[in-house]
C-alpha cells in the first residue's frame, strides 16, 4: 500500500510529535487530522495502515448494536444429531445465537431440568453485562460449573431482575422424592428484530443431551398473548410453591370460545396433572383420532401416527400402550420408537392384533458391546444407552377431533410414565403441515438407519410338528407329521444396566 500523503483527500494528517509539518498545515488552511504518535510496536514511527485500525471501540459496539437489531430469531423445530460430530451442537448453537443478539433492556427467561454448557453460561454473562436481564430457574439435582459461574455474575435472588434459582423438588409440585422441575421452555422478550420468542421442547442444555441424546426444541415468536402467559408461568414457577398447584391450559388468543388443539396453532398444558386412564391428556388425545376415513371415492385413508417416546414404563406407560396398541388395531398407521421402555409396557405394547404387530423400533444402543463395564463379572455389559432419544414427540396426520387433513406436533418435556403427571412439565401441541413433515423427518431418520436405531423385537427359531400328506412308495397319500423350524416373533427385556451416559430425565 502506498504511504498516504499529508495532503491526502484535501486533509493533513499529522502525528502528534510532528510540530513542522503541523505548522505547514495551518499555514496552508488544511484540515488536521492527528494520529497517535507511533509506538515500539509500530515499528519505531511507521504510520498504521490506515485510519479505521484506529477507530474508537463505540464504533465496534454501534456495528455490533446494529447487527444484533437487524438479526431475526429461529423458526420452527431444530434437532441435534449424536451420530453425527457437526450434528452435535445444532440445538444449543441456535439458543446461544438468540441470546447473543438480545438487546439491552430485554429480558431472557429460561427453564430446564439439567444445565452444564459454558458456552451457553458465558453467552448469558455477556448477555447480562449488556443490559440484559436474565432470569433461570432449574432442577436441584446438580449444581454445575456453568450454573456457579452465571450465580456469580447475577446472583439467586428471585425479587432482582436477574436470577439464577434452583426449585426445592419441583417449582410448581409437591416437595417430595418424586418430583421435580422438569420442564424444558426458553423465553427472550426481544432478539435481533424479533420479539416474544419463545422455544420449547426436549432439550436440556447438557453435554449429554447434546452428544448421546436425541432431542428436539421448536422456535415460535410474535405471538404477544402466548408469550405473557409464558411468563406468567415462569414468574408462578419462581415462587417455588411447597404443595402442589393446580395445571395451566392456554393457547395465546384461541380462535373458538376455548383453547382447542384441532383448530389453534399452538396449545399448552403447565403440569403438574395427576392423571390416570380415565382422564389422561394422551388418552383424550388418542381418542380424538380417527383411524380410517372415507376418502369420497370409494376408499378409505388411513391416520398416520409417529411417536418418538424417551420413556415409556410403570401403570401409565402399561395403559397408555393399550390405547396405542388400540388406534394400531382400528387401522391407524402407528409407528413407535422409543429410549427406555418398561418390560411390562413392552409386551402390552407389541402383543399381536388382528393387523399384526405395531411397528416397534428402539434408538437404545450400546455401541461399545466389548468395553469394561461388566463390572459385576456376568458376562452382561453394564452400560446402559449410548445413544438414545430424549425426544418426547408425537406427530399426527390425518382426521383429528373430525377435522381431516389435520398436521399436528405435541411435543414438550413430558415422558409417558407414570412419574411425570407429578412434575413441572410442558405439554406443547403446534399445527401446521410444513412443520408436521420436518418432525417427520427426523423420525424417519432415526426410524430408517440402522446406526440410529434397532428393531424392538426378537426374532427367535421354535421347532412345529407340521401334518403333511406323504405319498408312500405304493403311491398312496398319507398324512403324517414332520418337524419344522420356523421363527417367531417375541418380546424379549432390552437388558441394559445403567451407566454414565443415562439421565433418568
Amino acid at each position: 500500500m502506498e504511504e498516504a500523503s499529508p495532503w491526502a483527500a484535501g486533509r493533513c494528517v499529522v502525528s502528534r510529535s510532528s510540530f513542522v509539518l503541523f505548522a505547514l498545515c495551518l499555514v496552508l488552511g488544511g484540515p488536521v487530522m492527528a494520529i497517535p504518535a507511533a509506538s515500539a510496536a509500530d515499528g519505531g514511527g511507521r504510520a498504521p495502515s490506515s485510519v479505521a485500525a484506529a477507530a474508537p471501540p463505540t464504533v465496534t459496539a454501534q456495528r455490533d448494536r446494529a447487527q444484533r437489531e437487524r438479526w431475526t430469531a429461529p423458526r420452527g423445530p431444530f434437532f441435534n444429531d449424536p451420530h453425527r460430530k457437526k450434528g452435535y451442537f445444532t440445538i444449543e448453537r441456535k439458543v446461544i445465537q438468540t441470546i447473543r443478539h438480545t438487546p439491552r433492556g430485554s429480558t431472557i427467561r429460561i427453564a430446564v431440568y439439567s444445565f452444564d454448557r459454558m458456552p451457553v453460561a458465558k453467552a448469558l454473562v455477556a448477555a447480562h453485562r449488556r443490559g440484559v436481564k436474565v432470569q433461570m430457574l432449574l432442577n436441584d439435582h446438580q449444581y454445575t460449573k456453568a450454573m456457579r459461574v452465571i450465580r456469580a455474575e447475577i446472583g439467586a435472588r428471585r425479587g432482582a431482575d436477574s436470577f439464577i434459582y434452583r426449585c426445592k423438588a419441583g417449582c410448581r409440585s409437591k416437595a417430595n422424592q418424586y418430583n421435580n422441575m422438569h420442564t424444558k421452555f426458553y423465553s427472550f422478550s426481544r432478539a435481533g428484530r424479533s420479539r416474544d420468542v419463545i422455544a420449547v421442547g426436549s432439550a436440556n442444555m447438557m453435554l449429554n443431551a447434546a452428544i448421546h441424546q436425541w432431542n428436539d426444541l421448536y422456535f415460535t415468536s410474535g405471538d404477544h398473548t402466548l408469550f405473557r402467559q409464558f411468563v406468567s408461568l415462569f414468574n408462578d414457577m419462581a415462587k417455588d410453591h411447597s404443595t402442589r398447584q393446580p395445571p395451566r391450559s392456554f393457547c395465546g388468543s384461541p380462535r373458538g370460545a376455548a383453547c382447542d388443539d384441532s383448530v389453534d396453532k399452538h396449545t399448552v398444558w403447565a403440569f403438574p396433572k395427576p392423571a390416570g386412564p380415565r382422564n389422561d391428556l394422551v388418552i383424550d388425545m388418542l381418542d380424538k383420532i380417527q383411524c380410517v376415513t372415507p376418502d369420497g371415492a370409494g376408499g378409505i385413508t388411513r391416520t398416520r401416527l409417529a411417536l418418538s417416546m424417551h420413556t415409556m414404563r410403570g401403570r401409565r406407560g402399561d395403559y397408555l400402550a393399550a390405547a396405542i396398541r388400540q388406534k394400531f388395531a382400528e387401522g391407524c398407521r402407528f409407528r413407535v420408537s422409543y429410549g427406555l421402555i418398561g418390560y411390562h409396557t413392552k409386551k402390552i405394547l407389541g402383543a399381536p392384533t388382528r393387523r399384526g404387530r405395531i411397528p416397534l423400533r428402539s434408538t437404545g444402543l450400546d455401541f461399545n458391546p466389548d468395553d469394561n463395564y461388566d463390572l459385576n463379572h456376568d458376562g452382561k455389559d453394564d452400560l446402559i444407552l449410548s445413544y438414545y432419544s430424549h425426544q418426547k414427540y408425537f406427530a399426527i396426520q390425518g382426521t383429528y377431533n373430525g377435522v381431516r387433513d389435520t398436521n399436528m406436533v405435541l411435543t414438550g418435556s413430558s415422558n409417558w410414565a407414570s412419574l411425570s403427571t407429578g412434575n413441572d412439565e410442558t405439554w406443547f401441541t403446534i399445527r401446521g403441515k410444513k412443520l408436521t413433515r420436518k418432525y417427520l423427518r427426523n423420525f424417519n431418520y432415526q426410524w430408517d438407519h440402522k446406526r440410529n436405531s434397532r428393531n424392538a423385537y426378537t426374532t427367535t427359531y421354535a421347532s412345529f410338528r407340521v401334518a403333511r400328506m406323504v405319498r408312500g412308495d405304493d403311491g398312496v397319500l398319507r398324512r403324517t407329521f414332520v418337524t419344522e423350524r420356523r421363527p417367531v416373533t417375541t418380546i424379549e427385556r432390552d437388558g441394559y444396566r445403567k451407566g454414565p451416559y443415562w439421565e433418568s430425565d
